[in-house]
């Protein structure tokens, strides 16, 4: 059973994106996914994490281009789980709204209703997790574009400490 990423997952793909910046990649041009399946996910993610009233969602925080880079590094191996799921949502997009063109083209209580019966899937929760990582993750991994997660939920990227009250006191007492 998979309990998700371990340590050691981190730290590869810590290192892989580490290379990745290190080349120098444009973080806005797709570099594994074709644009009709780009526009597949993030309408997807964009469910998962939707923009109402004024809050930024997925499509904002530029998750696309994370989950586009993470296919290409660190979960490569996901790529097969995206192909074959997308081709799932399009058999049942088409089963349960003929004459639909595209799960982007769906209104989004349809696009929810088709999320609805794929939400059990192992591609649907690997979309979700991404979604997440790329809203939450570092914006140097190309989504969280200017900092909208980390806003959200109120984290202020700051390498900052402070001793705990009492501190100094407790030093002197020792000395």
């Amino acid at each position: 059973m998979n309990n998700g990423p371990t340590r050691r997952d981190w730290l590869l793909a810590a290192a892989c994106w580490s290379e990745l910046l290190a080349r120098g990649d444009d973080k806005r041009s797709l570099v594994t996914l074709m644009p009709a399946e780009a526009a597949e996910i993030e309408a997807i993610a964009g469910e998962i994490i939707p923009e109402d009233d004024g809050t930024p969602g997925a499509k904002t925080a530029g998750v696309i281009w994370f989950i586009d880079r993470a296919l290409r590094e660190y979960d490569e191996d996901k790529r097969h789980l995206y192909s074959t799921g997308l081709a799932d949502a399009q058999r049942r997009r088409t089963e349960m709204f003929p004459g639909s063109s595209s799960v982007a083209a769906l209104d989004r209580e349809q696009r929810i209703a088709l999320l609805r019966s794929l939400e059990t899937t192992e591609f649907f929760r690997q979309v979700r997790l991404h979604t997440v990582l790329g809203f939450l993750g570092h914006p140097k991994y190309g989504g969280n574009r200017d900092q909208v997660g980390w806003k959200h939920i109120g984290f202020e990227p700051k390498m900052h400490h402070s001793r705990p009250f009492g501190a100094y006191d407790a030093e002197k007492n020792r000395g």
